[in-house]
């Protein structure tokens, strides 16, 4: 018979031996829209180090943060070399709410006049996206309307490559294969992405 000392010791053991990225990484919240973060030049990248971190607007100065260290969005959306892309929760003039580390918790920041804020309706416009991997199974439903009692026109895979015509809310209005057109979620309830966006096209550069 195996004493129980040893017992607690194995089970801890265990324990102690499962990976700790075994659980997946939670979806990105959406926000308001993106803050695309750039130097001026590509000569000056100081203008992206240590960035001031506020409790409110020009308020309560708390921390500093390279844009380097920005959580990232992926799989969502990757960022162009020498750009840091962060979700934007609230605006005020040229302060923002941000997200700033991995655990959600949000700041302001002030704008830069060369960064770049894009409300998402904007930025999604023209955009080809997929919607991502293990969601609940309804999410992948497209459908005649922006609710989730419109007829069903279809079930959509992830592997299919959608583009973007406009946005209502939470949802949008997709073309399936240039055939067929309709709405689904691009993000959840909570606000969190059901999407990924395809950093290779650009429609403003279409």
């Amino acid at each position: 018979m195996v004493p129980l000392r040893t017992l607690i010791a194995s089970l801890l053991i265990l324990l102690f031996a499962i990976p700790a990225h075994g659980a997946p990484k939670p979806r990105p919240y959406s926000g308001i829209g993106l803050l695309i973060i750039h130097s001026f030049t590509a000569q000056r990248t100081a203008d992206m180090a240590g960035i001031p971190i506020y409790q409110a607007p020009g308020v309560g100065r708390f921390a500093e943060i390279e844009a380097s260290e920005l959580p990232q969005l992926s799989p969502v959306l990757k960022s162009a070399d020498g750009k840091y892309s962060v979700i934007v929760l609230g605006k005020q003039g040229t302060w923002l709410r941000i997200v700033y580390d991995d655990a959600g918790r949000a700041g302001w920041i002030h704008k830069e006049r060369y960064w770049e804020f894009v409300r998402w309706e904007s930025f999604l416009k023209g955009r080809e996206i997929q919607l991502l991997p293990g969601l609940k199974k309804g999410l992948y439903a497209l459908h005649k309307e922006p609710s989730e009692t419109s007829p069903i026109l279809g079930t959509l895979t992830r592997q299919k490559n959608l583009r973007v015509i406009e946005t209502e809310d939470d949802w949008c209005l997709v073309i399936v294969d240039l055939t067929v057109a309709g709405w689904l979620r691009w993000r959840d309830e909570d606000g969190r992405f059901l999407i990924a966006v395809d950093e290779k096209f650009d429609p403003q550069k279409h």
